[in-house]
């Protein structure tokens, strides 16, 4: 009986690090690290969140041969994005997109020092935007501690931080020796109408850094 529980045992745990595996989004080979959402097999988690921030932190510290990250990404979480193109820049990587790169996953990208594009990739920008329901979910949530009294309340508070939102971008691209007349216009596209510029351009803009 008890052999055949140890028996039981060793299969879980044999098992559970390859279907955790399944899940991972970052994959390493050598001195290039892969990041890639489409790998999580829940189709919610194919996208940029903050456990991926976690996991970015923890591989680096442990592979300090590290050089480049490769993006494949359709975007996702505006803030971890961000907080993982600090980490990019800190540790004086390079970025590669192989596949797609939208939306939030831009600003990973950004970060690269030296900066690339595989032949039929792209990187695709739009305005940020914010879903009614997830307005309306984030007022009622979060009104009390903010001191909201009325709907009105927070929408004074919205157009604000809109506008730090947007300035705090585009200080980003200028910072990342973007033309600034570039990053103004990937702030045009509509949220259902993504822009995808020719390498032509991005080159001439400084967004590829080779």
């Amino acid at each position: 009986m008890i052999v055949r529980i140890v028996m039981v045992l060793l299969i879980v745990l044999y098992q559970v690090p390859s279907a955790y595996a399944q899940n991972k989004k970052f994959e390493l080979s050598g001195q290039l690290l892969i990041y890639n959402t489409f790998l999580a097999e829940n189709e919610n988690e194919q996208e940029i969140t903050w456990a991926d921030v976690d996991e970015l932190k923890v591989l680096l510290r442990a592979n300090e041969n590290i050089r480049k990250l490769e993006l494949n990404s359709s975007g996702g979480d505006l803030e971890a994005a961000m907080y993982m193109a600090d980490i990019v820049i800190d540790y004086e990587l390079d970025t590669n997109v192989n596949g797609t790169c939208d939306s939030a996953c831009t600003l990973i990208f950004l970060g690269g020092e030296k900066r690339t594009i595989e032949r039929g990739s792209w990187l695709g920008f739009h305005q940020s935007y914010w879903d009614a329901t997830y307005i309306k979910d984030y007022y009622d949530y979060h009104a009390e501690s903010e001191g909201w009294k009325t709907p009105f309340e927070f929408a004074s508070w919205m157009y604000e931080d809109t506008q730090q939102e947007i300035l705090r971008k585009l200080q980003y691209f200028v910072e990342r020796h973007v033309d600034a007349a570039f990053a103004i216009k990937t702030m045009k596209a509509t949220s259902d109408n993504m822009w995808y510029p020719r390498r032509k351009e991005l080159i001439s803009a400084g967004v590829i850094v080779e």
